[in-house]
């Protein structure tokens, strides 16, 4: 743990102990003292999570864990002023020092530190960590459609330093453009630096920073000086000389730099931090769509969650770098990381592989809920009915978006800060409440970071594309719609449609539930340029870039919804990536098809409309292997994994379509799979054999050389070597979580409360009047309606329940009175459709209508008018739809 330079950051991902339920009773035999006896509890690594291991269940864990590690302070760091840093902890953690409260955080998925020196003894200490996962009213978020699942789920470090050095996260790079002359640009570095002073005497503090390229030549050099008092911190702000024609960042080319800032008093250095940047600038505009260095740029990409088999949230930094290659792979350029901010890697390994990066914070909606200030789970109103919520509530979103502006601010790959995600989905008396906290977001946003947009997702219903309330609007579901119109079976603007006041991308498209192997197509839907051609996008030239929904799969309280994506949860490709690399990707880098195979699929020859699957056949052996972009060789750190690969394979070798039980197990050696026990998974516990492929992540906390085997009845088996190098420890961590009870894991409301089904859930019309959009039928204003552009019969309207939903109990109400004949129908696919409620014989006249469903599995919902009033348009003032997400 002894390291030489000014800043030691030591990792502290190893050797912890933990135990799920509370034992906080804070006296000698609390687990926050020193001399606790944690004997029985499990031995594990970070990063962790309660719910390990998770695949995919719409439940999980939800109470307090503990976790211990036992310290050395070394001599050396007298004086020295220490932090822990913590990456990531969901939601609620208090640290303990030897039996002290060292500090507390809300918020589960931005990173904090605290300063732990004058609470460490030398010699042993105990660090334990009290972490919460329950709701809480007053903490973003308040509702989402993924899980919650507690625990410390990112790294952990220490940081030693210096009396007088560079505070957390305290350096701010940023590339101000001069001039462009033609091919020749001319830029400068501005370096914004947080020195802070914990010494009892002022300090006349110089700080350098020296920009330098990969062959290690110095590009430019700033320096600036000014005292920074005792106990206090001054930001130091520099400019550099300009800099002429540097290699740019983009995704063709992500070139990055090298940065090193020095802290010097009284001539000797007192603190060195290093990072890297990226010279880069870019335009948003409503008009001309986003340009990236002078050129214009379509961002199309993904919506990326963060969670994988087995290991839940609590993945490693080596898979986060998989994860971004993976999409970069499919020819995108963009993620959105929806709908929280990611581990500090991930825009990391975006500046890396050349992704643009749009950060999204913690406010965000869920639909269904009509809550009132009642529910206390994860599906309650975005923003707090409440009013002594409300408060708390707003300083927790504020809070959570200056701390991940802070932690990302120096990555060239982030384009934009997002202030969440379809707030909308907010009880509607609180609704002005929930836009003027957009707006003050906003502007925290700008005082944080004044060189990148504050955006706003999930912004087409409240009108929230408006440039009053962000600078940028991403659009998801049928907002991909707006501004448009069909001509014949053609997309194209509307000539008579007002043209976004407010830059404009779609940040939700393609929202179809699949799993592998699935077809070999995008799903563009809202975005689809063509009704007879579904494999063309409607790119209008305002429109700065779209994100499918989603790239991989992600593990969601609410049924098949996590199902939706291009990578399954193992991360293996649906077919609909290989889609997408072989359309997108070869066009993007001009790659030959030998070049663009993937996991032994070649890109379709000329002529064929698909590439040769794999075929059923009777498989004879097994290979294992590490996935793409993964090692034989790991660490032992927690930040290093590698994907295995299980594929059958007939006699020659060639990959088939089968499935079998396959056993992979640990004959000697360290290292764990996600599962109970730690040496052994088979199909039934996780491992999934589709197509003849099956994947899981492997991770080993100490050194050595694991030997892994996959077997199965009746074929030849395999084995692969995985080396773990790093230090020795005693003890390889296991995953036997002791089965504390605790409270239900699925809470009673998702199994059989009534939920409102139909408020701002994406829809579509066979047509609209100018005036009477489709939106306008479930947005909860009954004093504007939608219409139909003919008093013709056969037109409809069509509810996307965006995911399996039981209907129970439909309300409609019309814009006036009359003998209207219809059909409602209930869909899983969009295609086939089943009545609910047949209505084709109807001879009374009405003008609203209230009616029980049998409640079974639907994705689609449509009206469908048969016949109409005389001179009478269909129309709907209201559709409401009220069921349960489970039966």
């Amino acid at each position: 743990m002894r390291h030489k330079s000014l800043r030691e950051k030591i990792n502290l991902n190893r050797e912890w102990r933990f135990v799920r339920g509370d034992w906080k009773v804070f006296n000698a035999n609390g687990p926050e003292q020193i001399d606790y006896d944690d004997s029985e509890w499990s031995h594990i690594g970070l990063p962790h999570s309660f719910s390990i291991p998770y695949f995919m269940e719409n439940n999980w864990y939800i109470g307090v864990g503990w976790y211990r590690k036992h310290l050395e302070c070394l001599s050396d760091w007298e004086n020295k002023i220490i932090y822990l840093e913590f990456d990531g902890v969901f939601q609620v953690a208090e640290v303990y020092v030897n039996g002290k409260l060292a500090g507390k955080h809300e918020g589960g998925y931005t990173g904090f530190n605290i300063r732990i020196d004058e609470l460490l003894q030398l010699g042993d200490n105990v660090i334990a960590v009290r972490v919460n996962n329950e709701w809480n009213g007053k903490i973003a978020p308040r509702s989402g459609e993924h899980i919650f699942s507690g625990g410390i789920y990112r790294d952990v470090s220490l940081t030693v330093t210096e009396p007088l050095h560079i505070a957390w996260n305290g350096t701010f790079v940023s590339t101000p453009l001069l001039s462009t002359f033609g091919e020749n640009i001319q830029m400068q570095v501005r370096m914004q630096t947080e020195v802070t002073n914990q010494s009892s005497t002022n300090k006349l503090a110089t700080v350098r920073t020296i920009v330098w390229d990969e062959q290690g030549n110095i590009l430019t050099s700033i320096e600036g000086a000014h005292v920074v008092p005792a106990g206090g911190t001054y930001q130091f702000d520099t400019l550099s000389e300009s800099v002429f024609n540097p290699r740019l960042w983009c995704p063709e080319d992500p070139y990055l730099y090298r940065i090193s800032s020095e802290v010097i008093a009284e001539g000797a250095i007192t603190d060195i931090y290093e990072d890297l940047m990226g010279f880069r600038w870019m335009e948003w505009t409503a008009d001309e769509g986003f340009y990236l260095n002078g050129r214009h740029l379509y961002l199309n990409g993904a919506n990326v969650h963060q969670d994988q088999a087995g290991w839940g949230d609590a993945v490693t930094q080596a898979a986060i770098y998989r994860d971004v290659k993976m999409i970069k792979d499919a020819g995108m350029n963009f993620i959105r990381g929806s709908h929280y901010p990611h581990h500090p890697v991930f825009a990391k390994a975006c500046d890396h592989y050349g992704i643009l990066f749009w950060s999204e914070a913690t406010f965000w909606g869920m639909g269904g809920s009509d809550d009132t200030g009642e529910r206390k789970n994860w599906q309650t109103s975005g923003y707090p009915v409440l009013e002594k919520e409300q408060l708390g509530f707003e300083q927790s979103a504020t809070q959570q978006l200056r701390e991940m502006i802070r932690i990302n601010r120096n990555r060239p790959s982030i384009i934009a800060w997002s202030m969440g995600n379809e707030p909308f989905f907010s009880h509607e008396s609180v609704k002005d409440k929930a836009i003027e906290l957009i707006q003050k977001m906003v502007k925290v946003s700008h005082e944080e970071d004044p060189t990148r947009k504050a955006a706003i997702g999930g912004a087409q219903r409240w009108q929230l594309d408006n440039p009053e309330i962000a600078d940028v609007a991403g659009l998801n579901g049928d907002g991909g719609s707006f501004y448009l119109k069909w001509e014949g079976d053609e997309r194209c603007d509307d000539p008579e449609s007002n043209r976004p006041e407010c830059p404009q991308l779609i940040s939700e498209y393609g929202s179809v539930v699949m799993d592998r192997p699935g077809e070999y197509r995008p799903f563009y839907d809202h975005v689809s340029a063509s009704k007879t051609d579904p494999f063309r996008f409607y790119a209008p030239k305002w429109r700065c870039g779209q994100a499918l929904w989603a790239g991989f799969h992600h593990g969601s309280q609410v049924n098949d919804m996590g199902h939706m994506g291009i990578i399954d949860y193992y991360r293996l490709p649906l077919r609909s990536w290989y889609w997408y690399r072989f359309n997108y990707f070869a066009n993007q880098v001009g790659a030959v098809s030998s070049e663009i195979d993937y996991l032994g699929i070649r890109a379709p020859a000329a002529g064929r409309s698909e590439p040769n699957w794999p075929k059923t056949g009777e498989p004879k052996r097994i290979k294992l292997y590490p996935g793409v972009g993964s090692k034989t060789t790991i660490k032992n750190d927690g930040t290093d994994d590698t994907q295995l690969i299980v594929e059958l394979v007939d006699e020659t070798g060639r990959r088939v379509n089968a499935t079998a039980d396959i056993q992979l197990k640990v004959l000697n050696g360290p290292g764990q799979f996600p599962s109970y026990n730690p040496k052994l998974i088979a199909s039934d516990s996780g491992l999934e054999i589709i197509e003849g492929l099956g994947a899981i992540a492997f991770r080993s906390y100490y050194a050595g050389e694991t030997v892994l085997s996959a077997t199965s009845p009746g074929l030849e088996g395999a084995l692969l070597t995985i080396t773990t190098v790093g230090d020795e420890i005693l003890r390889e961590p296991d995953l036997m979580i002791p089965r504390v009870p605790s409270k239900a894991c699925l809470t009673d409301w998702a199994n059989s409360e009534i939920m409102d089904l139909s408020t701002y859930r994406p829809n579509r019309a066979s047509s609209e009047a100018k005036g009477y959009e489709m939106s306008n039928a479930n947005n909860a204003d009954r004093s504007i309606s939608w219409r139909a552009s003919s008093a013709n019969s056969e037109e409809w309207w069509l509810l996307d329940l965006e995911g399996v939903k039981y209907p129970k109990r439909i309300e409609l109400e019309f814009d006036c009175k009359g003998v209207y004949q219809f059909v409602l129908e209930g869909s899983m696919d969009g295609s086939l459709w089943r009545p609910l409620l047949d209505y084709r014989h109807n001879r009374a006249e009405i003008d609203a209508l209230k009616a029980l469903l049998e409640p079974l599995a639907y994705r689609y919902v449509r009206i469908f008018f048969t016949s109409l009033p005389t001179g009478t348009a269909a129309n709907l003032k209201w559709f409401g739809l009220f069921g349960t997400n489970h039966a």
